[in-house]
């Protein structure tokens, strides 16, 4: 089957609302776990501010929000409900009742639908026998708001921001939203992670407690990360929440780099203004040990979070260089990158500056891979009928690549 038929068949069952589908001639289950997530209580907009580890209340400055009087962009927070009551997703091999090891599996930056990834975690699935936990970020996929995929209701965010900033480029109805509200608030960017990792902290603990009964109890947890899931991965792979991860391999597909080495910049992804603001915030932030945001230092210091504050060693290059790499170096042997040569979104380079470290002697294996046909960072695997023998096996070069390094 070549790449675009398995991508259509599997779009075409996932999209059909059941809680669990099986797919008999893919010998595949896909099945939809609801979640609700505790730790809403950590975004803008709730009034109860507070640092559960520490019982102290930590108030959100208001003012470090830019409000633009837009009401899709303006909800605060803790306001967006789909963001807190959600599903995730498990992919597995129908003759497996119950799978020895599962794969954590984090999307790109600015992601609504599940689609492109379904071949990806399929193949996975098949050929490492895991189950395949797709986990939504938050506030991106079924997290995200539904306003902001309108295309109707962001074409008059991307009036309001030519208007706002003639000199901004790659503006779109696409990345509308994000880039507003990451211009709004670039920490953002640290409070939907570390949501996001509670979140998955918790999943594991229902792993381990036999409530998902489709995945042993005992199982053991591995991580994939595409793009910014390739950051995601990497800061809960050297954070390592309660010792769940201590055995877990991480594979970073088009990532690994820190994020000021990441150029999201696309109408895709971000605009321009959004990107800019993104990298001077945290530059400042990190020059002044974060004096302007009382709230994120606390998080961000060693001594009180110590987990939590691997956020900030892996937002700059060339801050907390050595303690990133010292970190890197202990677990090198369980991290393996996969980057294309003419991605410009995350460039090969950086996943070698970043993971192999600048002296490189850090011993990451990282593969660098030009398939011969057209691609980009957002789209890998065109579903190409022109050359589809070429993107077929591109894919499974790829996958081949992801399941040996998680089957040994």
């Amino acid at each position: 089957m070549e790449y675009y038929e398995l991508y259509e068949v599997l779009k075409s069952h996932f999209d059909s609302g059941k809680e669990r589908i099986e797919i008999k001639e893919l010998n595949v289950i896909i099945e939809s776990i609801s979640f609700e997530s505790k730790v809403s209580d950590l975004l803008y907009g709730s009034e109860h501010q507070h640092c559960g580890k520490h019982k102290q209340p930590l108030e959100i400055n208001q003012k470090g929000y830019l409000i633009y009087n837009h009401p899709t962009v303006d909800i605060k927070d803790f306001d967006i409900e789909c963001n807190k009551k959600f599903e995730y997703y498990i992919l597995k091999k129908a003759d497996i009742e119950r799978a020895e090891g599962c794969i954590f599996f984090f999307h790109g930056l600015n992601e609504k639908k599940w689609d492109k990834y379904l071949p990806w975690a399929y193949e996975l699935a098949q050929r490492t026998k895991k189950a395949i936990i797709l986990f939504p970020i938050a506030f991106h996929m079924n997290r995200a708001e539904p306003i902001w995929s309108d295309r109707h209701h962001m074409m008059e965010v991307v009036s309001f921001r030519k208007k706002k900033y003639p000199e901004n480029m790659n503006f779109s109805y696409v990345n509308a939203a994000i880039s507003s509200r990451l211009e709004a608030h670039p920490q953002r960017i640290f409070w939907s992670g570390l949501q996001t990792y509670s979140d998955v902290t918790e999943v594991v603990k229902s792993i381990k407690s036999g409530k998902i009964k489709s995945i042993a109890p005992e199982a053991s947890l591995d991580l994939f990360g595409y793009s910014i899931g390739s950051f995601l991965s990497m800061i809960i792979k050297m954070a390592d929440p309660n010792h769940y991860f201590v055995q877990s391999k991480v594979f970073c597909f088009c990532g690994g780099m820190t994020i000021d080495r990441m150029f999201p910049i696309s109408k895709y992804i971000m605009d321009t203004q959004a990107t800019v603001k993104m990298l001077s915030v945290f530059t400042e932030l990190l020059s002044s040990d974060f004096k302007s945001d009382s709230r994120l230092k606390h998080y961000q210091t060693d001594s009180l979070h110590p987990q939590e504050s691997w956020f900030k060693k892996m937002l700059r290059y060339n801050y907390f260089q050595k303690e990133r790499e010292e970190r890197i170096r202990e677990i090198q042997s369980q991290i393996k990158a996969y980057v294309l040569e003419k991605d410009s979104v995350a460039p090969p380079i950086e996943a070698l500056n970043t993971l192999q470290g600048g002296y490189r002697n850090i011993n990451v294996d990282i593969e660098i891979k030009d398939f011969p046909y057209e691609y980009s960072h957002m789209v890998p695997f065109p579903l190409t009928h022109k050359h589809k023998k070429d993107v077929t096996e591109a894919f499974h070069q790829f996958i081949k690549s992801a399941s040996d390094f998680y089957n040994t």
